[in-house]
This record gives structure tokens, C-alpha cells and sequence, in this order.
């Protein structure tokens, strides 16, 4: 590791985040002096005074500058969205911000005193406030009961952004600009909505001027410390980088380090703005390609040079946080921002797009070893089997599940039964956990409430009534007891899922009239068509394509469920109705009972199939459900952008929960498959914890019947390998025709975890001795000392498979 990037490491691992008001304080400063103008100005101007006003500073040994906060780091704070939640947590409630289970922050009493004083301007203000007094109350009724969630979406802002970062490297910030003016210059005003394009676009050229200045006070920044800088390198570095910021973002990038440098700035920009995190990078090896390429032909640039510029650009990535409330944290852990940088994949013309700037981002991510962004490698049928097992190779030495692999055929086929144009869908790139996007035309790769798919069986289960809660929104048609066959159960648990997913189309519709009312903004929109071509933000519905949908979990532990209900009752007739729900009822420990209730859960755990094993008299159920959501999502639901423009407008499906699946499984008693109350239900797509028996190829095999043409959102698929299998070329062998086998069979995506249980557990019970040790929680990497007790013990229950 070049010394520079290993001191900079080494930095940010004793670096301990904090609080920073700056954000909250600009932005505030400024929405109170402009109470009463369009809020799509209103915001710009604030966005504006921030960016004028903010502490910047350049690190020690830094080639990529721009800060997000006043310290490397730190979290800014976005009060115009949610105070309840900020007021608790700089009050200790529910835990003191410096002893949080997870996500641990510093706040110095002058922090907090600056931000509870901030806040009494935007009580009564917030969208969260008027958002609750909005929901109908079966809404608040389902949310309050676990079934569906939407704190991720409403708390904060809208991300999942993918901006066009190619336009911005070609044609810079000027041109958005020139264009903006020019669309200002064709409104009519006495035309029907043209005043309130007439302020959107205003409101572009407010922001993006905004960034250039921002980038201009860099440059000053730069000089200035050139000017007393002894070392005569430093001091060239710092004239470099003063020159770099005085052109990028405002103009097209000259090189491939003003291309890195513009690539930073502007997704920076995107999470000053707003905190919507997820907002990515997409197709990095293929939009800087041409920089690097010229640059390494006429000698400006070695391999190594750019080796180090795109270390220092991860590290920049790694600098980003965001405060959650803790009901957020449950479900996103470990200070995560949801990153995505993608490389590989085809061309349009069909060509394999690999470059060496591809294979540059591996060795970059391998060296590094950090958590932030995900490295996503895209497969096709022509892509060199060198690069994956390459990819793999790095998997090994990364341990944190970077990269992971993701397939061209399967999104592509999802992304053109949308709508999606061919040429588009070819140049798709994952967002955040695993959404699929196309780069500068998508709105927000995925957007709405989380439906805990396992706690709607059991609701089912109890004629619609949930038994934590007492509350009955949709009346059954009978509990398991008057259920007389699986076929039945089914056909009543669609009906409660098909209710439950209404709710949470109608609170998404909710939701998106309030960012509408209330967080137009306008530099993210700037840079994603047609918004300024139509005149149109995002959430007004200014994009090309658009479908919301937000993260599901427990999708195999209500399939295993089902599986196991037709397997013991109404095949093998092993336990009655009436003794199973008992068994669920008493969580199983009930010993007074013939079969006790620990009897029943073992021959529900070690007698009933589970998915994962490449049994179809299982796996169909969790293929049924999928196919259920996926459809229905799909067909009989349209969001709020549906007819306004965009494409095609729909609810499309997310089998990623992130973490949900420990924050959900809490919320859920025993069910069926042997899981005990309150336990992890199954992590995004992959069969539940210990269910795998069959080895690595019957799991693929499973996953893989599937109907991904669903899964716009994208459906993870975790799988944790024996140790040692990708330390030999052989063994990355194996399981790159594995990848194979199931990217063939349209699986979508796949990721590895290579850490063994017994440094796991070491790690849990020693953390300062593992505090760089990562692992693959979900759709992202992450610290695993810094990870909850409840998550840690999810990851090591995962099965160890050998391919």
C-alpha cells in the first residue's frame, strides 16, 4: 500500500465521528429569510449559503478534496425533515448519542445546545410532524404493529439518486446552467405551470453557481496553503489541485485527476443538499476510461498514479455519515451510506466493456479495505472469466464481501419489460444495496415502505389478527385451525399481503405530496433527464423512468413456514393444527403437551424441507409469494409520477432489507419453520440461517427459480463460504462457474462473506483487537465491531457452504 493511502487509512480508522451543526445552521439561517418564496428557491438559496459558508479544509497528504462537515468524518444534521427523533437523541433518549448499540457519536455540549436551539424553528415544520398527521390511521395501526415501515423514507430526505456523472466529466456545471437559462428564456408565464417551472429552474441555476463557488473557495483554499507550504512536492500537488478546482465541476474535466475530483464534488453535493443516503457513482470505469486512457497514452498519468488517485477517492467516500434516529439504525447499521460503484459489465454494441480501469478498482478496493462504497462487478455472457476470478481473488483478501457480482441478463430482461430502452438498460448500474438504476434518467432507484412479509403469516395465521398487538385492519378467513388445506392458507395470505402492500402505496403517496409541498431539490434534479428539459423536479415526476418500491423481508421464512405447515399437517399429519398453533403460541415452550413444544420444533427445524436445498416441494412457496408481490407491485399499483411523464411509473419489488431482517424478526412470534419469537427472519434472498444442507450449488439452484423479472429493487442473495475455498485459483474457479451457473438461470446477484465463525466470535468477544475486520451484512460492507450484538449473531449463524 502506497504510504500516503496507508497514513490516510490509518486516519480515518482512529478518526471517532461526531455531530456537526454548520449544515443545520446555514440552511436554517437562510430558510428563515425566505419564509413565503417557492420552496424549489427557498431550498436552493439555503443549499447556497451552506456551500458559501461551511468550514472547508484539505487533509494532510489529500489529491481529492470537499468536505461534507466541519471535520472528517461527522454527521450534518437536516432538521427541516424530522426534530421529535433529533430532540430525544441530543436529550440521551432512547441512549446517549456516545453509547448507542450502534452507530456511536461524539457531541460536544455547545454542539447540542447550537442544534436544540435550531430546532425550536422547525417544530411544527418538519415533514415527519405533518407526515403522521396525514396517515390514515390503519396506516399508523400497520406501522405500529411491524408489518410496514416507512421511517427510512420520511425521516429524511429522497436518495437512491444515480446523477449523470458522464455529462457533468464532458460537459461540466456551465452547461446545465446555459441550458436551464435557455428553458427559462422559451416559458410563457401566462402558460398553465410555467411559474412554477420558471421557479424550479431558477432554482437550478441558483445550485449549481452554488457548487461552482464551492469549488472555486477550494481552489483559494489550495493556493493559499501552497503559498505557505515547504515541501516543494506538496507544494506542486496543492497548485495542481487549486488548478483542478478552478475548472471542475464548472467545465468538462481535463485529465483523468479533474475527472476523479468532479466525480467527488458532485456526489458530495448530492448528500449536502439532502440526506436521502444511496446516492452513487455508477459506471466508473467506463466514464473516466477516455481521462485515463489519454492521460496514460501521452505520459501524464502512470497506472500507479491513477492507482492512488482512486484509493483516495474510496477514502473520500468513506469520510460521508449520516445521524439516523435508532429506529432507522436497526434497520441500516454501522454508519451506512449505501454507496454503490460499479464496474465491468457490456457495451452497447454487446462488447466486453472491462478495462483496465476496472481491473484498477479492484486492486484499489483489495488495497484499501474499507466499507464504503460497495464495489459492484457486472457480469454478461462476454465477460473475461479472468476478471472474475480476479474479482474473487479480492474477495479473499478484502473479507468484506467486495466485490459482488451482479448479472447483466437478468436486470436487463427485468429493466426492458419496464419500458426501459434496450441501449439504456445495457448501461444500467446497481444504486445503493442493489437497485437497478439508469445512470442521469431514474428518479429514485428505490423509494417506499418496508413490508415484513413473515409477520403478515402471521397475521394470517390468526384469522388477520395480530396477536402482539390485538389489532384486526383485515378480518381472515378462518386461523390455521379452520384452514383446510395449504392451497386455502395461501389464497387468505394473499389477501392480507395484497392489503398490506395498499398501505403502503397510500402512504408513499402521502409521503411524496409532502416532498413535494416541501424538499424540491433542484441541483440533484439538475443533473437527471428531463428535469430541466421539462422543467420538472424529481418527485414532480421529471425523469425518464421512475418506479418506487421499498425493502421486503422474511420472504423464505414465510415460504419455509408454508412448506412446513403442508409437509407436518396436511401431507405427513405429524402434528395437528391445533398443536402447531399452541406450539406457536407458547413459543415453543410448552412442556406439558404430547409432543412438547420443543418436540414440534425440531421436527419442524430437521423433518420439514427448507428452501435453499433445491426442493421444489418447498421452494415453490417462496417463489409463489415472490411471484405474488413481485406482480401485483407491478400491475395493480402506480406511483405518484404514473402519467406525469416518466416511465413506467410503477411499485416494483426489494428483496434487500438491509438489516431489517433482525429489526422485523423482532417484531414477529414463533412461526412455523422451527424460528423461535423475536429471532432474525431470512436475509434478503437467501435461505434462512442454517437451512442450507445441500452445499452452495442446491442454494443457487433454489434462488434461481425465482422470478427475478420482478425485481427492479433487486433481490440479495448472501452466502457465506468455508474458509479457504478462494485462496487457491482452483477454488475461485469453482465458484466463478457457480456464478455462472446461477447468472445462466437469471439470478440477479450473489456476494460472498469469507470470514470463518471462530474469528467472528474472537471479534465479538475482543473487538479492539478486529476493529478493521469486515464483513457483508447485506446489500453493503461494514466494521462488524461496530455492528450490534443481535446483527453480529445473525451474521455468524449464516451457514457455511462449500461449492
Amino acid at each position: 500500500m502506497d504510504t500516503r493511502i496507508e497514513s490516510l487509512r490509518s486516519r480515518f480508522f482512529e478518526t471517532v465521528p461526531e455531530i456537526c451543526s454548520e449544515r443545520a445552521r446555514f440552511f436554517t439561517q437562510s430558510m428563515k429569510q425566505t419564509e413565503g418564496e417557492n420552496i424549489a428557491v427557498r431550498r436552493a438559496k439555503a443549499f447556497a449559503n451552506v456551500l458559501d459558508n461551511m468550514s472547508l479544509f484539505v487533509s494532510e497528504g489529500e489529491l481529492i478534496v470537499g468536505n461534507q462537515t466541519s471535520r472528517p468524518w461527522a454527521a450534518p444534521i437536516y432538521p427541516e425533515y424530522s426534530t421529535e427523533w433529533l430532540k430525544n437523541d441530543l436529550n440521551g433518549i432512547p441512549y446517549p448519542l456516545d453509547r448507542r448499540p450502534a452507530d456511536r457519536f461524539i457531541c460536544s455540549d455547545e454542539v447540542r445546545a447550537e442544534l436544540l436551539e435550531i430546532i425550536q424553528y422547525w417544530e411544527g415544520k418538519t415533514l415527519f410532524e405533518s407526515y403522521k398527521k396525514r396517515l390514515p390511521p390503519e396506516c399508523t395501526q400497520a406501522w405500529e404493529m411491524g408489518v410496514i415501515d416507512n421511517t427510512w423514507v420520511i425521516v429524511a430526505a429522497l436518495g437512491n439518486m444515480l446523477p449523470d456523472f458522464e455529462l457533468v466529466v464532458r460537459k461540466g456545471l456551465r452547461y446545465v446552467i446555459n441550458h436551464a437559462k435557455k428553458k427559462l428564456e422559451e416559458l410563457d408565464l401566462t402558460q398553465p405551470d410555467a411559474i412554477k417551472k420558471h421557479w424550479f429552474l431558477n432554482a437550478v441555476v441558483i445550485s449549481n453557481e452554488a457548487v461552482i463557488r464551492f469549488a472555486n473557495r477550494y481552489s483559494e483554499l489550495c493556493l493559499k496553503e501552497a503559498k505557505q507550504e515547504k515541501d516543494p512536492e506538496r507544494k506542486a500537488e496543492l497548485m495542481r489541485m487549486a488548478e483542478s478546482c478552478a475548472n471542475v465541476p464548472e467545465n468538462p474535466a481535463r485529465n483523468f485527476r479533474e475527472g476523479v475530483q468532479s466525480v467527488w464534488f458532485i456526489l458530495l453535493m448530492y448528500y449536502i443538499e439532502s440526506n436521502g443516503h444511496s446516492n452513487s457513482v455508477g459506471r466508473f470505469d467506463q466514464y473516466l476510461y477516455p481521462l485515463y486512457s489519454a492521460d496514460i497514452e501521452d505520459g501524464s498519468l502512470s497506472r500507479e498514479e491513477a492507482l492512488v488517485l482512486i484509493e483516495l477517492f474510496v477514502i473520500k467516500m468513506n469520510s460521508l455519515n449520516k445521524l439516523r434516529c435508532w429506529d432507522e439504525t436497526q434497520m441500516m447499521p454501522n454508519y451506512h451510506m449505501a454507496i454503490n460503484l460499479s464496474i465491468g459489465g457490456q457495451t452497447v454494441d454487446g462488447k466486453d466493456a472491462v478495462n483496465d480501469l476496472s481491473w484498477l478498482c479492484i486492486e484499489a478496493y483489495e488495497d484499501v479495505k474499507l466499507f464504503t462504497s460497495s464495489l459492484s462487478v457486472k457480469w454478461f455472457e462476454g465477460t473475461d472469466d479472468g476478471f472474475i476470478t480476479r474479482a474473487l481473488e479480492a474477495v479473499q483478501k478484502h473479507k468484506g464481501g467486495m466485490p459482488a457480482f451482479y448479472n447483466d441478463k437478468a436486470f436487463i430482461r427485468t429493466l426492458t419489460g419496464m419500458g426501459v430502452s434496450r441501449e439504456d438498460a445495457v448501461n444500467w448500474a446497481p444504486v445503493g444495496c442493489i437497485e437497478a438504476s439508469i445512470p442521469g434518467k431514474w428518479d429514485f432507484a428505490a423509494k417506499g415502505g418496508g413490508l415484513n412479509i413473515a409477520k403478515v403469516l402471521e397475521i394470517t395465521l390468526n384469522n388477520g389478527t395480530d396477536p402482539a398487538k390485538g389489532i384486526t385492519l383485515l378480518p381472515g378467513d378462518g386461523d390455521l385451525t379452520e384452514l383446510k388445506s395449504t392451497e386455502e392458507l395461501f389464497e387468505s395470505f394473499k389477501k392480507q399481503l395484497n392489503y398490506y402492500m395498499s398501505l403502503i402505496v397510500i402512504m408513499e403517496h402521502i409521503s411524496d405530496d409532502l416532498h413535494r409541498e416541501r424538499d424540491i431539490n433542484a441541483f440533484s434534479s439538475s443533473l437527471i433527464a428531463d428535469c430541466v428539459e421539462r422543467g420538472l423536479s424529481l418527485i414532480e415526476g421529471g425523469s425518464v423512468y421512475s418506479a418506487d418500491g421499498g425493502p421486503t423481508a422474511g420472504i423464505n421464512t414465510a415460504g419455509d413456514s408454508l412448506g412446513a405447515i403442508e409437509y407436518a399437517v396436511f401431507d405427513k399429519n405429524l402434528v395437528t393444527s391445533e398443536q402447531l398453533m399452541h406450539a406457536l403460541s407458547s413459543n415453543f415452550e410448552d412442556t406439558t403437551t404430547s409432543p412438547t413444544g420443543e418436540e414440534i420444533r425440531q421436527l419442524l427445524i430437521n423433518k420439514a424441507p427448507k428452501f435453499g436445498n433445491d426442493e421444489d416441494s418447498v421452494d415453490k412457496w417462496s417463489v409463489r409469494i415472490a411471484d405474488f408481490i413481485g406482480s401485483s407491485f407491478h400491475k395493480d399499483f402506480r406511483n405518484s409520477r404514473y402519467g406525469k411523464g416518466p416511465v413506467p411509473g410503477c411499485f416494483s419489488t426489494n428483496i434487500s432489507p438491509v438489516t431489517g431482517n433482525v429489526a422485523f424478526g423482532k417484531l414477529i412470534g414463533a412461526t412455523p419453520d422451527g424460528r423461535k419469537a423475536g429471532q432474525p427472519v431470512n436475509n434478503g434472498i437467501s435461505p434462512c440461517n442454517g437451512a442450507e444442507k445441500m452445499g452452495a450449488t442446491a442454494t443457487v439452484l433454489s434462488v434461481s427459480k425465482m422470478p427475478t423479472e420482478w425485481f427492479q429493487k433487486g433481490a440479495i442473495l448472501n452466502m457465506r463460504l468455508a474458509n479457504g475455498i478462494l485462496k487457491s485459483l482452483e477454488g475461485r474457479k469453482r465458484i466463478a462457474a457457480l456464478i455462472k451457473v446461477f447468472f445462466d438461470k437469471y439470478g440477479q446477484q450473489i456476494q460472498f462473506n469469507v470470514v470463518d465463525n471462530s474469528t467472528l466470535k474472537a471479534a465479538k468477544a475482543n473487538p479492539d483487537m478486529y476493529r478493521d475486520l469486515m464483513v457483508r451484512v447485506s446489500g453493503y460492507s461494514c466494521l462488524f465491531t461496530l455492528l450490534d450484538s443481535a446483527c453480529q449473531d445473525d451474521l455468524i449463524g449464516r451457514a457455511e457452504v462449500n461449492a
